[in-house]
């Protein structure tokens, strides 16, 4: 049988460039719908001020500006804009005094009544009182949405009492310290909070939560300054995701939340503390590979809290925290149900000794399981002796079956010996399997170009089935557009 070949890298046009050119047509057609409405007086029908002001509502700033050129009718109209929003994008065109000064003029012209959105990317050293002056007037019209990204910065930007707006529903910081005040009365609309790279700490944390009744997610992404993460929300009716990503000074998570619905973490593993057992609807844990044995003991305190996830994305690290060890003196598996699962999803990393036996172990506590998506990546399977003495045999006598599973996924499939092995046990196991997909690596180096390796690989495998009616797809990676895809797409 021939082996699949292998190239070194495959063309394709970058979906930054796809992004930019789909947003540059929707862009053109609007201009030339507006200039059709311009020059025809009957389609215009002489619309006051008001409409206009909340037609150009809804367009960012920019492209209000470019329109407005098209004729005098539209000249002035983005004066009214809400969405003042010179992001990075923005930025990256323009130095910083230019910046600045058509931040200031859009400011000093402005006449609308409402500013919704506010969005900032600059290097604010010595600029504080300009900043404090924007922010005084989005607060008069009624800003809803805040983002500043100062990540440009000399040094942090010290933010206090410009974040007590009262109309604030959606706030985002970069490279900033919070210092909120102890009367806090602003904020109490705030529905999202996104930190990323602030300063913070337990009691900041505490008095968002205490004060800002109305908050649906939190997302805390490369924060210092705290060790202790404490989410008492408790009497917060509206509470569903939290995220906390890279944030290494964190070492627990205290979680009080009955609403919470989501849980994204990326970083070590850390203890988790659940004041009760939360029925989640998405779980993704990307723990930092650790060879501790206290970290693994942390692992296996967690999975208990997860009893009723419905869906878990993560790593071979955490499976690696509940493979079988000796336990209370003797040497058994972990003891533990994941009884609403219907959807796992897992990551391979390259510095893990997880194995298959280490898969099927955690597959048998899932009894709903209907979707499994494995993610190989460059991983390849290095299952050492104890793998081929022990483990290996245990696998052939295998005495569970995964009935509930539908769909199975493995992306970065190299057509290695352990990964035949683990298409085999999958197979065998899931006896009422409907599809089996099998995905070539996304760096291009293996790729199935003869019709004659892909029918000899589909003989082989169809073999293997427990169920006559499973559906067998070998794809290469850049044809993996179908329908089937995992509810977590994003990791990092």
């Amino acid at each position: 049988m021939a082996a699949p070949k292998r190239e070194n890298q495959t063309g394709s046009q970058s979906p930054q460039k796809r992004t930019k050119k789909v947003h540059n047509q929707h862009q053109n057609n609007l201009i030339s719908h507006i200039d059709g409405v311009s020059s025809n007086p009957n389609r215009s029908g002489n619309l006051p001020d008001d409409i206009l002001d909340r037609i150009f509502s809804f367009l960012p700033i920019k492209q209000a500006v470019e329109i407005g050129v098209l004729s005098p009718r539209f000249k002035k109209s983005w004066l009214f804009n809400r969405k003042i929003l010179f992001d990075r994008e923005f930025a990256r065109h323009h130095d910083r005094e230019e910046y600045i000064h058509i931040v200031n003029h859009v400011f000093n012209s402005h006449v609308g009544s409402r500013i919704q959105s506010l969005s900032l990317c600059f290097d604010p050293t010595a600029k504080e009182h300009m900043i404090e002056r924007w922010l005084k007037i989005c607060a008069e019209k009624g800003i809803e949405e805040l983002d500043l990204d100062f990540f440009q910065g000399r040094d942090v930007f010290k933010i206090s009492q410009f974040l007590d707006i009262k109309s604030l529903t959606t706030l985002k910081l970069v490279y900033c310290e919070v210092d909120l005040p102890p009367q806090l009365t602003g904020l109490s609309f705030l529905t999202t909070l996104i930190l990323k790279k602030v300063d913070l700490n337990t009691e900041t944390m505490e008095t968002l939560f205490f004060h800002c009744l109305l908050l649906e997610t939190v997302d805390l992404w490369q924060c210092c300054n705290i060790q202790h993460l404490k989410v008492c929300a408790r009497s917060l009716k509206r509470f569903k995701v939290l995220k906390v990503r890279h944030c290494t000074e964190i070492l627990s998570i205290e979680i009080d939340a009955p609403t919470l619905r989501s849980i994204y973490y990326i970083g070590n593993v850390v203890k988790f503390q659940f004041a009760e057992v939360l029925h989640l609807d998405e779980v993704l844990l990307n723990f930092s590979p650790s060879r501790c044995f206290a970290k693994a003991s942390l692992v296996e305190n967690l999975v208990s809290d997860l009893s009723y996830a419905n869906v878990l994305t993560t790593t071979s690290a955490f499976l690696e925290g509940l493979t079988t060890r000796i336990r209370d003196g003797a040497f058994r598996d972990l003891q533990f149900r994941l009884w609403n699962l219907k959807e796992f999803q897992l990551f391979m990393e390259g510095t893990s000794y997880c194995n298959l036996f280490d898969i099927a172990s955690f597959l048998k506590n899932c009894p709903s399981l209907e979707k499994l998506f494995l993610d190989l990546n460059d991983f390849s399977f290095d299952c050492g002796f104890y793998w081929e003495l022990h483990q290996k045999q245990l696998l052939q006598y295998f005495p569970h079956f995964f009935t509930g599973l539908k769909f199975i996924k493995v992306k970065g499939f190299k057509f290695q010996k352990h990964e035949l092995e683990l298409v085999r046990f999958l197979l065998g196991k899931a006896v009422f399997l409907e599809t089996l997909v099998l995905v070539t690596p996304r760096t291009g180096r293996v790729r199935i170009y003869e019709p004659a390796d892909a029918i000899n690989y589909k003989r082989l495998i169809f073999s293997w089935r427990a169920s006559p009616k499973t559906n067998i797809v070998l794809l290469d990676h850049y044809h993996d557009k179908g329908p089937v895809q995992p509810k977590v797409s994003q990791f990092g």
